[in-house]
């Protein structure tokens, strides 16, 4: 396939969580996007979204930099969490 010069390259993550149970989403969920917690003290970690420029497009919907594409597949054959993938070219 010939890359069109203006557009960039990404695929579309669409996933569910509802196979896994409450304490398996929420640890999923904070590893994808992040958390911030505070206690006296802030308390605030990345996620992966963040980490690898990928962008939460809705719920259950991730836009993720083509180059990043194997690491979120491995992400979540790991983690046993379904889910579709779609190629996208893009303006961005």
């Amino acid at each position: 396939m010939v890359e069109p010069k203006e557009l960039s390259h990404y695929y579309l993550f669409s996933y569910s969580l509802a196979s896994l149970q409450q304490k398996a989403k929420v640890k999923v969920i904070r590893h994808l996007l992040g958390y911030k917690n505070k206690k006296g003290k802030l308390y605030e970690h990345k996620g992966i979204v963040q980490e690898h420029d990928a962008v939460k497009i809705a719920q259950n919907v991730l836009l993720v930099p083509a180059e990043q594409g194997v690491y979120f597949s491995q992400f979540f054959a790991q983690n046993k969490i379904p889910y579709e993938l779609k190629e996208v070219w893009m303006k961005r």
